[in-house]
């Protein structure tokens, strides 16, 4: 499984640095570390039901090694996958490190005749693809009927057809992602998107992902405060450095 090899990663590169901070939000949550290092996941408050979704740890995370925690992003429980995985990017989405920024639109092109991907609605996207192709398949989970979207169940009829795929990383939390990977063979540009992705190209280049567009956080403190008061992507935009990895 693809998280397993993200679980590895970040195990080998975190030491025995400690958690400092967990913050879960409505929208996201976040993992810091005793170095200020801050990685994000969504929070699926929706799958959490009314009463499943507590963790039962809460209270004694902090000061616990990361190592502990990272694990957890294959867990079963949604919300110990998000605390899991903002973990895991934590350590991957090193702030020290020279990402190149830039938006995941400004990284590929896409011709009228070509065909476009989308495996969760990543919003702020579409209407930018709109102006390039009328030839788009967006894929959900829940598709309100009268809907222009496609079930998740018709990923292997369609997806191979999409020469460009942008893949939401929440995929990740939900351990989905392993089922879409072997539907992406003919796309000449597949991406993972959104402030969930780990920016790791190690692991995702043999699956045919081109590129990870992803976040870092610039301003550790603003976040934490953005995601304890019920913030999403917006309101964390100006603690975040937007970045773009090829794999």
């Amino acid at each position: 499984m693809i998280v397993d090899e993200l679980i590895y990663e970040a195990l080998d590169r975190v030491g025995r640095r400690k958690i400092k901070d967990v913050r879960v939000g409505l929208g996201y949550t976040c993992v810091m570390l005793e170095d200020d290092n801050c990685g994000l996941a969504l929070t699926f408050r929706e799958d959490l039901g009314d009463c499943c979704g507590v963790l039962n740890v809460a209270g004694n995370l902090i000061g616990t090694g990361a190592d502990t925690i990272i694990p957890w992003a294959k867990d079963n429980h949604r919300l110990k996958a998000a605390v899991g995985l903002a973990a895991i990017n934590a350590v991957l989405n090193d702030p020290r490190k020279n990402w190149d920024k830039g938006n995941v639109l400004e990284a590929f092109t896409l011709n009228e005749s070509e065909t476009f991907g989308m495996v969760g609605a990543f919003n702020p996207i579409i209407p930018r693809i709109k102006a390039m192709t009328k030839n788009i398949y967006v894929f959900e989970r829940k598709v309100p009927e009268g809907s222009d979207l496609y079930p998740s169940e018709s990923i292997p009829q369609h997806l191979p057809k999409c020469d460009v795929v942008v893949l939401t990383a929440t995929s990740i939390i939900n351990h989905t992602i392993d089922d879409i990977v072997p539907h992406l063979k003919n796309a000449r540009e597949a991406c993972i998107v959104g402030p969930s992705t780990p920016l790791c190209p190690e692991v995702f280049k043999k699956y045919n992902i081109t590129l990870l567009a992803g976040s870092v956080v610039k301003k550790p403190e603003f976040i934490l405060q953005v995601i304890s008061q019920a913030g999403g992507t917006m309101a964390m935009k100006p603690g975040l450095d937007q970045v773009l990895v090829r794999t």
